[in-house]
């Protein structure tokens, strides 16, 4: 039996009209005295940044938006007992009214969902067996395969999929997570959806408005966008076949789950 889990692993937001000192006392209240410095942005558009080494606020001398990242490993660091991300986008979403900025974008929002164990069924090489068999569908109209190295050590990190074009505002990302983080290989796979302006921000209207476990909203997605079907069915039109066992227990269980650190 695998372990299922689902985080938000990026996050990125453009504030109107606002300062870094307003925003990081009403988003981060928590870390208004670490060390932050003012260094290059490195972004297109923007020309600083004030950052703590986790969090980033990027902006430009001649304009007052802000750009908030969000990286993996600053959402891991935010992750404390007392964090909640349904409180933080509570906030995001409440910044007009509260005064903080007159308008936001959520630009990107990564939403992963890890598999860790022995069994795991949604893979890489599923997607191209079932490819290969014509009993794939989905609403991504390509998907890419890529065998993925580590420039510095030359090892590789597997076969990663993308379902979907990766400039596209929607897509499915599959690949082998704990190769990547130096584990053995087939034990640790990422799902993740990577949903750009308005998909990003509509993902986190559902969060906050509806009363259901997070799962249920990635299954849903996951449901519409890519789809396992029948081998063994025998009706002639693909798309109108119904998903295959394994494949409805494994949205069934991604439905089950909740946010971390909701």
């Amino acid at each position: 039996m695998t372990q299922m889990t689902i985080s938000i692993d990026f996050v990125s937001i453009s504030l109107m009209e606002t300062q870094f000192p307003m925003l990081l006392s009403y988003l981060f209240p928590s870390l208004q005295h670490d060390d932050w410095v003012e260094c290059q942005s490195g972004i297109k558009g923007f020309d600083n940044q004030y950052t703590n080494n986790y969090v980033h606020f990027h902006f430009a001398d001649d304009s007052d938006t802000q750009l908030l990242i969000l990286s993996g490993s600053t959402c891991r660091y935010l992750e404390t007992d007392n964090w909640s991300w349904q409180l933080f986008f509570e906030k995001v979403f409440a910044c007009k009214t509260a005064g903080i900025a007159t308008y936001f974008r959520i630009k990107r929002l990564d939403i992963a969902t890890d598999e860790i164990g022995a069994s795991i069924q949604v893979k890489p090489h599923t997607v191209d067996r079932y490819l290969r068999q014509g009993i794939l569908t989905s609403r991504a109209t390509r998907i890419l395969f890529l065998n993925e190295k580590k420039i510095a050590s030359h090892s590789s990190t597997g076969i990663s999929c993308y379902i979907g074009q990766r400039s596209s505002k929607a897509y499915i990302f599959l690949y082998d997570k704990g190769l990547e983080q130096g584990m053995a290989a087939d034990r640790w796979y990422r799902t993740e959806i990577r949903l750009r302006d308005p998909f990003a921000g509509e993902m986190m209207m559902k969060m906050l408005h509806q009363p259901l476990l997070f799962g249920v909203l990635v299954a849903g997605y996951l449901r519409k966008r890519l789809q396992f079907r029948s081998p063994t069915s025998t009706i002639k039109e693909v798309r109108r076949r119904p998903l295959v066992g394994w494949y409805d227990r494994y949205l069934a269980r991604v439905a089950a789950c909740e946010l971390s650190y909701r």
